[in-house]
């Protein structure tokens, strides 16, 4: 009966939530070249992002401000942070003379960390890909720490309540938290350059956990239970950064 309440628990939690910050946000990085017009300084106040779900953008929304979230512009540069960005973009820059010049529609690249070359010309913006390489990091390191820290926590609580309700091995907590601290890091900082799918990294995450936990454990024979902490612990984690980046929102 325990068991069934925390798989229920655990699917709930999984349904709820399709987004969440096990991974870091994505990224696109603007640098601006000019062709046939003198180079201009950009005005951040007056410059946007808008996210279109379709390449004709027939209902733009404007990127918006929420937590980290948002585009921020210098005098030459631009970089956009988003929790998932949509499928499609549309770039409107106004420079300081005045002049406001927009971007066609243009298709989201994939990955996480991106660049895109913005070419002004005298009438218009043109947006090109450029080495994914070349994208800076500029999430806060604040911001990592807290979420890998808040993700560790609900998942070490959430496996500790697990093995008490079903008076698994000590020891079993101890192996999750280790893992735990491996298999955190290695999604941020290793994983998340190659996958964008945050569905991958924590499948990643949830087999690897549980390998190591079966094999250091098989004289047990507790394979069930240690696939349903796993399960448990891995889901509450998951959807822990959903509540995170609502959280963020407020600041």
């Amino acid at each position: 009966m325990k068991k069934l309440f925390f798989v229920f628990i655990a699917l709930i939690a999984f349904s709820l939530n399709s987004k969440a910050d096990i991974a870091p946000a994505e990224q696109i990085n603007y640098s601006f070249k000019f062709e046939g017009v003198n180079p201009l300084k950009i005005l951040p106040a007056h410059s946007e992002q808008l996210q279109c779900e379709d390449n004709q953008c027939l209902s733009p929304k404007p990127l918006g401000r929420f937590g980290i979230q948002k585009l921020e512009c210098e005098e030459a540069a631009c970089h956009a942070v988003s929790y998932e960005f949509a499928p499609y973009q549309k770039l409107i820059i106004q420079f300081e003379d005045g002049s406001v010049r927009e971007s066609a529609v243009f298709k989201t690249p994939a990955g996480r960390k991106n660049s895109i070359q913005i070419t002004v010309t005298p009438d218009a913006l043109k947006a090109s890909a450029a080495n994914s390489e070349t994208a800076p990091d500029k999430l806060p390191k604040s911001y990592i720490l807290l979420s890998m820290l808040f993700v560790f926590f609900i998942e070490i609580s959430a496996a500790a309540i697990f093995i008490f309700m079903n008076k698994l091995p000590a020891g079993v907590i101890f192996c999750f938290s280790v893992l735990n601290a491996v298999t955190i890091p290695l999604n941020w900082f290793v994983l998340s350059n190659y996958f964008q799918s945050d569905g991958i990294l924590w499948l990643t995450a949830f087999l690897i956990e549980f390998a190591l936990l079966s094999l250091f454990f098989r004289k047990k024979s507790i394979y069930t239970e240690l696939f349903g902490l796993t399960l448990f612990a891995n889901v509450a984690g998951y959807s822990s950064g959903m509540i995170l980046s609502f959280i963020m929102t407020f600041f």
